[in-house]
């Protein structure tokens, strides 16, 4: 889980860390635009014209390729070509313009080529080879297309067909003549590319034509020798035996239908005549479209005519009236004579049928000859309809090619290209580089993003002891509290943080050592030009009433320290060899003695030793203390360096009393505190 109050107490830690960091930042982009040179930008703005590439592709024999990213990427690596280049500078004349070719340097450009020359001294350059010679007018040619190809920037616009073409140039009438010359070059470089490509295009049709042409005469002569050889006469688009073999074929199927028509017919007729009791004024009915429909129709007339009156003079007067009689045997009369007229259509109509049969059978074996005579000339034929196909292939590639060569001879000077210029190029009014705002801006950030690494590598490096829960939680060991650095005159805040941790270590020596007699303290640093605690302000705390205090020099006082001391009241400074020699010295009591005497006469006795990093620690010296006042430079040790030093002489030191934090930035002591919590409270409590 992460620790958000940690996270923000390292924030506010190294907040002035990154602050300076981003200012530095800041200040390294002024510094980069104060020494830039103002460069003027110029955009031209080219449309890949797809209207006009499809209104050159119904002109061309050889359509435009679609356009696609590949296609875009292309047209970009053609405006940054050599050759548009060099077109561009013999158009200006830029290789004759000492601005161009010498413009003016920004400092970091002249940093960096100072680099370069520099390296350029080891390095030489390789010889020429033997008799090349080297043209001064094409070479400066060739400089300012390199310096022109470094200074133009071609951009595609999203995923459109629209391209910006921009040159920078320290001159903004230059940078403009040269914007609107990369556009005019690269629409003329297009139609040139467009007329030379359709004039080697003419030239190659020209030459297939002539191939074309002597290959479709070849065939088409060889179709009408093949036909003059083998008799083969054509009429109407076709040979003539093969019309005739259709004609008949059309016949035949024409007879066939008949045939079947008129046998259809008879067999009804036969099948209705022969019938029982057939129906003959139905049957007369049927007949229709021949020489008998006339007739039967009168008489099936006259015999409905007659069966009305019958039925009339039946009904009411009854079959043996005489007109009665009279008009029965006239019907019968009738349906006599219509059946005689129906069997005499009937013998019509099979008169019909056999003629057609006879018609159909002389069709089919006309059509059987034809064929047995025309098998043979199947091979012919083949071969016949194999020369014609090959020979309208020629014909149909020549006239392809013919009207391909037309209209690429109509290209070659016909005006159209596939881009367009959409937005000519304005004068620059206002420098484009350098950004100021941005360069400060991305100065900050990067100032802002190196000082948070840095602030990231303090926080991740060893923890140092700074507070007074850091060496209670991380030695175990009491802390009386910090001390500001004794240097100078003390602020408020460090004369009542002085007052407070003082007042805690009397109070804590006191305690420890609560009934009269002497008391010997050790006194040492952890490491060497550390700071002591106040042994001034601690010494003038110690000697209130009529206690007195012996400080003891073993080798961890200065000599500035000692005659400040001296200065106090009721405090006296011996060194070493002071002490009285006249008691007896027990072995391993390190020159000390009896200290008997010493305990009388003074309440408290302080013996400074060496730093605990000092080679060598007086061991046996230290082992002559009732116990020890360690002092743990603020800041500047960590937990594991005083924990191993410690245990390197574990078997010398009295029990810690308590520790002191001396040296401490106090403000920045705040810093490593949890807000709110005692310690950092303590600091903002007046005294």
């Amino acid at each position: 889980m992460i620790d958000t109050q940690s996270l923000g107490m390292a924030a506010r830690r190294q907040a002035g860390l990154i602050a300076r960091a981003a200012g530095a930042g800041a200040g390294l982009g002024l510094l980069v635009i104060l020494g830039s040179v103002p460069v003027y930008s110029a955009m031209e703005t080219i449309l890949l014209d797809e209207e006009r590439s499809e209104l050159l592709n119904q002109v061309s024999a050889l359509p435009n390729a679609v356009r696609s990213d590949a296609t875009v990427q292309s047209e970009i690596e053609i405006l940054r070509s050599q050759v548009l280049a060099r077109d561009v500078v013999d158009r200006l004349h830029l290789e004759q313009d000492a601005g161009f070719m010498s413009p003016p340097r920004d400092a970091m450009s002249v940093i960096v080529g100072a680099i370069g020359s520099v390296a350029g001294l080891f390095t030489a350059d390789p010889p020429l080879p033997p008799g090349a010679a080297v043209d001064p007018a094409e070479a400066a040619r060739d400089a300012a297309a390199g310096l022109l190809r470094q200074r133009v920037f071609v951009e595609r616009i999203g995923r459109s067909f629209v391209l910006q073409l921009g040159y920078a140039d320290t001159d903004p009438a230059r940078a403009l003549a040269v914007a609107r010359a990369y556009g005019d070059s690269y629409v003329e470089y297009q139609l040139k590319a467009s007329s030379i490509l359709a004039a080697n295009a003419g030239d190659w049709i020209q030459d297939r034509l002539k191939v074309l042409s002597d290959q479709s005469l070849a065939a088409t002569n060889a179709v009408h020798e093949f036909r003059a050889r083998h008799n083969l006469v054509e009429f109407q688009g076709s040979l003539l035996t093969e019309q005739q073999q259709s004609e008949l074929a059309t016949e035949l199927v024409v007879a066939s239908a008949e045939v079947a028509q008129l046998r259809a017919r008879l067999q009804s007729f036969e099948a209705l005549m022969t019938a029982e009791n057939p129906d003959v004024l139905a049957i007369s009915a049927l007949e229709t479209l021949t020489p008998s429909d006339q007739t039967l129709t009168e008489m099936r007339s006259d015999y409905l005519t007659a069966r009305r009156s019958w039925t009339a003079i039946v009904s009411e007067r009854g079959e043996d009236h005489p007109q009665a009689l009279r008009l029965q045997k006239e019907m019968t009369l009738l349906e006599t004579s219509i059946r005689e007229e129906l069997e005499r259509a009937m013998m019509a109509a099979r008169a019909k049928y056999d003629i057609a049969r006879s018609r159909e059978a002389s069709l089919s074996q006309d059509l059987s000859s034809f064929s047995e005579r025309t098998t043979g000339d199947l091979k012919v034929v083949g071969q016949l309809a194999q020369l014609e196909a090959v020979a309208d292939t020629y014909a149909a590639v020549y006239r392809d090619y013919l009207e391909r060569y037309e209209i690429t001879t109509q290209q070659q000077d016909f005006p159209i290209a596939s881009v367009s210029i959409i937005s000519r190029a304005d004068l620059p009014t206002a420098p484009a580089a350098p950004r100021k705002k941005v360069l400060l801006a991305l100065g900050l950030i990067l100032g802002a993003l190196v000082g948070l690494a840095l602030a990231a590598l303090r926080e991740m490096g060893p923890a140092r002891l700074r507070t007074p829960a850091d060496v209670t939680n991380a030695l175990g060991l009491p802390c009386a509290g910090l001390t500001p650095p004794l240097r100078g005159k003390l602020d408020a805040l460090g004369r009542r943080t002085l007052i407070r941790t003082l007042s805690q270590l009397r109070a804590d020596i006191d305690h420890r050592f609560p009934t009269p007699g002497g008391r010997i303290l050790g006194v040492v640093s952890v490491i060497e030009q550390g700071e002591l605690p106040p042994l001034p302000g601690l010494c003038e705390t110690l000697a209130q009433g009529s206690d007195r205090v012996l400080v003891i020099n073993a080798g961890g006082l200065s000599p500035g320290m000692a005659q400040r001391l001296n200065a106090l009241h009721r405090v006296e400074v011996w060194k070493l060899s002071d002490l009285p020699a006249t008691r007896s010295r027990t072995p391993g009591d390190g020159g000390v003695g009896d200290t008997a005497d010493l305990r009388a006469s003074f309440r408290t006795i302080l013996l400074c030793l060496p730093p605990l990093t000092a080679a060598p620690f007086p061991d046996a010296l230290a082992r002559a203390c009732d116990a020890t006042l360690l002092s743990v430079p603020w800041g500047r040790v960590t937990p594991d360096f005083v924990r191993a030093a410690l245990a390197r002489h574990a078997a010398a030191l009295r029990p810690v009393l308590t520790t002191v934090l001396p040296g401490a930035d106090l403000r920045r002591a705040r810093l490593y505190m949890r807000p709110g919590d005692y310690e950092e409270h303590l600091l903002h409590v007046p005294a």
